[in-house]
Order: C-alpha cells, then structure tokens, then sequence
C-alpha cells in the first residue's frame, strides 16, 4: 500500500516537473518572439511604446502576454502529447469507446 502511494506521488512530483518545465520554455520562446516584434518594429510597435510616458507599462503588458499564451500552449501540448499507460485499466484490456461523429444523409427538399 505505501509503495502504491509512493509511485503516485513520483508520477505527480513528475508531472508537475513537465509542466513547469514547458511553461518556462513556451515563456521564453515567448519572450523572443515578443522581442523580435519590438525589434523589427511590426505595425510601428517600436515608435508606440518608446513614445509612451512609462514606458515599461506597454513592454510589460506584451511581454507577459506573450510569455503567458505562449508558456500556456506548449504545457497543454506537452500535457496532451504524454503517452497513455496501458496498465491504467488494471490489465484487464477494456479501454473507453471512442465516440466518432454518425453521418446522416438528408434529402433535400424541392420548394421551400
């Protein structure tokens, strides 16, 4: 019983390792492209936000909205990507349906 609770507690202390680890990189992958729109001055971006009275207001704002979407979609990619355990089941091999759309035919009418 305490090596089950141990083996779940590592999956865990493994999981939360991936995520963190995916958020930083999506974070900083990110940041660089939110560096490059700044540098290549795209839609004139640059002049804006040097123009602007704080300044780091408006750099702060597209860094962290770039840094997050971008963290957000690599650890979802990364949690969705993960390999399924084909012992979760309890080996006994009965696996959830997969539910795939039905298509009906439908006649169209002649007059409206």
């Amino acid at each position: 019983m305490i090596r089950a609770a141990q083996a779940r507690a590592y999956r865990a202390q493994r999981l939360v390792r991936l995520m963190l680890y995916n958020w930083a990189l999506g974070a900083l992958f990110g940041f660089a492209i939110a560096g490059l729109i700044v540098a290549s001055n795209v839609a004139g971006l640059r002049e804006l936000i040097l123009n602007a009275t704080p300044m780091w207001l408006p750099l702060l704002a597209l860094f962290v909205g770039f840094g997050s979407t971008f963290g957000g979609v690599v650890c979802a990619t990364a949690v969705m990507l993960l390999q399924v355990d084909d012992k979760a089941d309890g080996g006994n091999g009965r696996k959830s349906p997969i539910l795939l759309p039905a298509f009906a035919f439908a006649r169209a009418r002649s007059s409206i």
